[in-house]
């Protein structure tokens, strides 16, 4: 059963009709199992293949697509019988009457799920056809995914070490076999990477790419949040700029810092920069030094990676965030006017309580906490 809601997800995600709720739905099951990715990307990539046609014409090509796969696949798998009875129980299950006004949706729905399952039962059959058109055979993906409150460490295939902070993703091949080592990363982790020239290390992010071949270097890129960062420690990486094609990339030194900006900006105190690459206001980059006189373990960048949590001069707002991911927390503020606090200082082995109970300090607040939500009031 849990495989056949997978099927019915991935076909209404393909056909563009999955709601967001069934988009997460589907995530999580990824989640659950890594081996079904490269299966979802390789058969999304083989219905939007597809030419653009009229109504009719494009359901008699899914039934003919259909059609050549089963038949094919008979031939691979003289078994394939019985594997051929799940398809029509699930065309079955999703058949509606020609009257009813959701007809066209769910013959497509259905369509696809006979589509996808009939590939999905033998895939290396989908595979082979991969291959004949020159594409490289996949390799299986993985996805680390951390929960806010924890933070890990790994080792890539290629031997680079990083460590991933609270909430956050990084996906993978299993294998470094090609001309680049590639990653995507959702959240904040820091690389420590094996110098490899022949083959140049690149970190995907919404807004940038990070080229390296050896180096030490912090990549903070949530999605939810405006900025993007990415701080050298050692060696050199080259960032480019992916809305703005064409542009020169731009090289960092030991101990600078980028920040990559998704919107205009429009609060200066937080993009002070003593070096500023020209950009319009949107997609703008800066780049300032970094204090070399500490300690990589006291750096804010960096500091998480030896579990302590340094903020320096930030806004109570800002620094609540990272304390959501970092305790596993959600934080409200009933006053708009404690968010604009700034505060400096660090937590290393503090618990959630005592962590609120020294910034009462430095702040005049008080706080409630219930089912593990704080809400801030002013004192």
């Amino acid at each position: 059963m849990k495989e056949e809601k997978y099927w019915i997800l991935l076909s209404k995600k393909i056909t563009g009709e999955a709601t967001a709720e069934e988009l997460a739905l589907l995530k999580e099951m990824i989640r659950d199992n890594p081996e079904w990715r490269s299966v979802m990307e390789n058969l999304t990539e083989l219905w939007n293949s597809k030419p653009v046609m009229t109504d009719s014409g494009r359901r008699q090509k899914n039934e003919d697509a259909y059609l050549v796969h089963i038949s094919r696949l008979k031939e691979k798998d003289p078994g394939f019988m019985e594997s051929k009875i799940l398809v029509e129980n699930i065309v079955e299950m999703h058949a509606i009457p020609v009257k009813k006004p959701f007809y066209k949706r769910w013959v497509m729905y259905a369509t696809a799920a006979a589509f996808l399952v009939s590939i999905i039962l033998l895939y290396p059959f989908v595979a082979d056809d991969a291959k004949n058109k020159e594409t490289a055979s996949v390799s299986p993906i993985n996805e680390i995914i951390i929960n806010p409150g924890s933070r890990t460490k790994i080792q890539l295939p290629d031997g680079s070490q990083v460590w991933v902070n609270s909430g956050s993703s990084l996906t993978y091949e299993d294998n470094f076999k090609g001309s680049t080592r590639e990653v995507h990363l959702d959240g904040e982790a820091y690389f420590d990477v094996v110098k490899d020239p022949s083959r140049p290390f690149i970190v995907h992010t919404t807004g940038i790419d990070i080229k390296v071949l050896g180096t030490a270097f912090n990549v903070k890129a949530y999605k939810m949040e405006p900025v993007i960062e990415a701080t050298l420690i050692h060696g050199s990486i080259e960032v480019i700029n992916k809305n703005r094609p064409g542009s020169p990339g731009v090289m960092l030194k030991p101990h600078e810092k980028l920040v990559y900006n998704k919107y205009p900006v429009t609060d200066q105190r937080d993009q002070r920069a003593d070096i500023v690459v020209p950009e319009s206001d949107a997609y703008s980059i800066t780049i300032k030094p970094l204090n070399n006189n500490i300690a990589d373990s006291d750096i804010v960048e960096t500091a998480w990676v030896y579990n302590k949590l340094v903020f320096e001069d930030e806004r109570f707002e800002t620094l609540a965030l990272k304390m959501e991911r970092w305790y596993n927390l959600k934080i409200s503020f009933e006053n708009e006017k404690l968010k604009d606090y700034r505060i400096s200082g660090s937590f290393v082995n503090e618990t959630p309580e005592e962590a609120f109970k020294e910034l009462q300090f430095l702040v005049p607040f008080r706080y409630s906490v219930k089912n593990n939500e704080v809400k801030i009031t002013k004192k």
